[in-house]
């Protein structure tokens, strides 16, 4: 979930609502007029959602203004607006998680589960996943800590973090149940006590891929290990 440039562009499209709504209704309110607008245009990847941002942009600059009680849009906490309305989208626009990439490096893998498979190794270790960008082609590395109950997850190079209780149901097969996080956008997409069923399907030398269930919808994605 690191898109850099999708996130920075939904801090400015906040901005399509009347005084006297509240700051969740904007937010809620924009969310599902951006998710039919970038349905309707068949937009398939954060970079194309362009114009839809310019929109509702154009149309709105001034009573987003008024609103807020601001007289530029250096007065308002862009950011973390932003992140709200991204994370209303992850969540509740169906367009976006059918259309969109997920940007983590071997989600497109359709793997079927080993035979035998034995998980005891992976219960306790260091191990990494990557991301990318879809606006740059950067990859961002995502560390994972598993220990006993605890898992950690480091972003931007450790400057922020989740942190999760991790379950075992079985052998291979595990809950995560988010805790907290100072990460701007999981911290919104998340809250505390939601829980995301995870099954390991294979494990190799080098890394194991992982199936998560989450919005009733199935990926899959690679998480490598650090020796």
């Amino acid at each position: 979930m690191n898109k850099k440039h999708y996130t920075l562009i939904l801090t400015i499209l906040f901005i399509g609502f009347n005084y006297s709504l509240n700051a969740q209704d904007i937010i809620d309110k924009l969310s599902k007029k951006l998710c039919k607008c970038i349905e309707k245009q068949e937009v398939k990847n954060p970079d194309e959602m362009g114009p839809c941002f310019e929109d509702l942009l154009i149309k709105n600059f001034n009573e987003i203004k008024e609103h807020y009680d601001a007289k530029t849009m250096d007065d308002l906490d862009m950011e973390t607006i932003g992140n709200k309305i991204g994370a209303k989208m992850i969540k509740e626009c169906p367009y976006v998680l059918d259309n969109f990439p997920t940007g983590i490096v071997g989600n497109e893998e359709k793997v079927t589960k080993q035979q035998d498979l034995n998980c005891d190794d992976l219960k306790n270790g260091d191990f990494y996943y990557l991301t990318k960008r879809p606006d740059m082609g950067i990859v961002d590395t995502t560390f994972v800590t598993i220990s006993k109950n605890m898992f950690l997850e480091r972003m931007k190079n450790g400057r922020t973090y989740s942190l999760l209780d991790i379950k075992w149901k079985d052998n291979c097969e595990f809950d995560l149940i988010f805790k907290e996080s100072n990460d701007p956008l999981k911290k919104e997409v998340s809250k505390a006590g939601d829980v995301y069923e995870y099954e390991i399907l294979t494990n190799g030398i080098e890394s194991f891929f992982l199936k998560v269930n989450w919005m009733e919808r199935t990926y899959q994605f690679e998480l490598f290990k650090i020796k």
